[in-house]
């Protein structure tokens, strides 16, 4: 396989990121300024492929330097096509795998960060109280387990309907774990504050009604929607605190501290003489943000919520925890809804329900474009394979009576059971029958989602096909042997001439950096690579010289974002300092400006 660093600079620059200009339209856009083979090519063309978003012009030398650079390239696609390069299987596969990878991203970029987000913020915006019933059971439990726990739900759910105590219900049919209920009320809760499945049930319910059963990891649940309400701005809070005692002690000393706080002494010296939260008092009492979606007790939450902000402090308070005088800093709020939007958006990377992966990515193709078969078909595969002992997968051929059974659907596409089994097959070839877990059900949608990932991406963004073009050509070029026989490539630069004395003024390009970016976990390994480098050797051979050293190549006029904002005031054949980028130390080498 082709050394990746050198391969993704190449092709980048050849065929993605070669600095752009923007022009009007001209009837220069016509004019032939080369041929490749019988492949005649235009200014324009030339133009557009001189493309990087500047909108800076380039000089006369700029133009002529690229024009044989990028006929050159022209040649050797030309060329690969008749040697077969576009049908070879190493670079098709290294292709795809990119293709792959970029799929993903571009799902996340194009339509999942901008939904999730738009759900996130919808669901901030409100407070949920909820009552549930849980039945707790795991991913072993039986098909026939699963079925008396919907059953037992049905019923629970009858019985509220009908007006039996809540609290009744859920004594009755809600598992126990130390004695005490897995369900029952649910407090105030707000978006990312329970498991996803269990937020989405309980957001698309209106208040008073109750849910269907439905599985969690923790097993089944109903659960009602008993209020909702706009959601409670968070405090940022100070208190003094008393432990509760089992007599008056607690009650006494909290009010002679309130007592102390009416006569005038300030804050601070109340706070040291009476708190008895140590952690806090040493931070003028500070117990940080509180609100209904912090794990604090209910009742503490509630008594914090009911203090006027304006006081200087609050009369004293009971919880669960003790004593309180509370003293609020500030409300939560936002200059603005971008400044708000922010603040949502690190929040959602923080929860379940937004990650930047592969993994989120087609489980949200497979909630979106794929279908489960509801049917008892996969527990009698389950129980059909299992009763072979110690027989190996790869040995074991589909059941004949299940074969044609569908048991998921991808984006209009039927999978059956013999699909199933010949996954398992090939991915689990020398696990014995008697093994089989039913998670393995998840690798193969997953294996389905990654298998259809390409052209599902092509078909909602036919843009993207571009994309996968371009990299391959890249691919191309960079594998194809420098001893071949190019097409024949001409250049016509006194067209390149006329052209550019028309308008000359209007060509001009800013100089960049031609610079190395060496990277190493370890500041030693570093330091390696910088004396090596001081001492004449070439940075193209640091791989092959230091171990676990990461070098790439490129050359930029942006120079906006850190770290390469270093690179503006740096010479050539010169160091920068040392830098933190990507988690590893890094460095800049600039070889020479353009």
């Amino acid at each position: 396989m082709a050394d990746l660093s050198k391969l993704s600079f190449y092709s980048i620059f050849i065929c993605l990121c070669i600095p752009s200009l923007i022009f009007g339209q001209s009837k220069n856009n016509k004019t032939v300024v080369g041929k490749v083979g019988d492949q005649k090519i235009t200014y324009g063309e030339l133009i557009d492929n001189f493309n990087a978003g500047s909108q800076e012009a380039p000089t006369l030398q700029d133009i002529e330097d690229f024009l044989p650079i990028y006929l050159n390239y022209k040649a050797k696609l030309l060329s690969a096509r008749d040697n077969g390069y576009y049908q070879d299987s190493t670079l098709k596969a290294e292709h795809e795998m990119y293709v792959k990878q970029a799929a993903y991203a571009y799902w996340l970029e194009k339509e999942i960060k901008h939904k999730a987000f738009e759900e996130f913020k919808k669901r901030s915006s409100l407070e949920l109280k909820a009552f549930h019933i849980l039945i707790a059971l795991d991913n072993t439990a039986s098909q026939q387990e699963v079925d008396d726990a919907i059953a037992q739900l049905k019923k629970a759910k009858a019985e509220i309907k009908e007006g039996v105590p809540l609290a009744e219900v859920n004594e009755k049919y809600s598992s126990k774990r130390n004695d005490r209920s897995m369900g029952g009320d649910i407090p105030w809760i707000s978006a990312g504050r329970t498991v996803q499945k269990f937020e989405d049930v309980v957001f698309g319910l209106k208040v008073g009604e109750i849910s269907e059963p439905f599985r969690t990891q923790f097993g089944y649940h109903i659960v009602l929607l008993q209020d909702k309400r706009k959601r409670t701005p968070a405090r940022l809070v100070n208190h003094i605190y008393v432990r509760a005692t089992g007599d008056s002690t607690s009650y006494d000393k909290i009010y002679e501290a309130y007592n102390q706080l009416e006569a005038g002494e300030p804050w601070n010296q109340v706070l040291r003489n009476n708190s008895e939260d140590g952690a806090s008092a040493r931070n003028n009492g500070k117990i940080g943000w509180v609100s209904y979606q912090e794990n604090f007790a209910m009742d503490f939450v509630e008594a914090v919520m009911k203090i006027d902000p304006t006081l200087d402090f609050s009369e004293p308070v009971k919880t669960v925890y003790g004593y309180h005088i509370f003293k609020i800093d500030s409300v939560e709020s936002y200059a603005s809804e971008a400044e708000y939007d922010k603040k949502l958006m690190e929040k959602l990377k923080d929860t379940p329900y937004y990650k930047e992966n592969n993994q989120f990515v087609v489980n949200y193709l497979e909630d979106n474009y794929g279908k489960e078969t509801k049917n008892n078909t996969m527990d009698t595969y389950k129980r059909w394979i299992t009763k072979f002992d110690s027989v190996k997968m790869a040995e074991l051929t589909s059941p004949t009576i299940l074969n044609q059974e569908q048991v998921y659907e991808f984006d209009g596409k039927r999978y059956t059971i013999k699909d199933y089994h010949t996954f398992l097959q090939n991915k689990h070839a020398n696990r014995l029958t008697n093994n089989y877990r039913e998670n393995w059900f998840n690798d193969f949608k997953n294996y389905v989602v990654d298998d259809h990932l390409i052209p599902l991406t092509i078909r909602k963004y036919p843009e993207f096909q571009k994309q996968s073009d371009s990299y391959l050509n890249g691919l191309v070029v960079y594998n194809i042997n420098d001893d071949h026989v190019w097409s024949a490539a001409t250049v016509d630069s006194t067209r390149l001439h006329t052209i550019y004395e028309k308008d000359g003024s209007k060509y001009q390009y800013p100089k960049r950096p031609y610079y190395y970016l060496i990277t190493a976990r370890k500041d030693s390994t570093l330091n390696k690579a910088v004396a090596f480098v001081q001492e004449g050797g070439s940075p193209d051979s640091l791989k092959s010289k230091i171990e676990r050293i990461g070098v790439s190549v490129d050359s930029t006029s942006g120079y906006s974002q850190e770290p390469f904002d270093r690179l503006k005031d740096m010479k050539a054949n010169t160091f920068s300092e040392s830098f933190e980028y990507n988690k590893l130390q890094g460095v800049f080498w600039v070889k020479e400006w353009l």
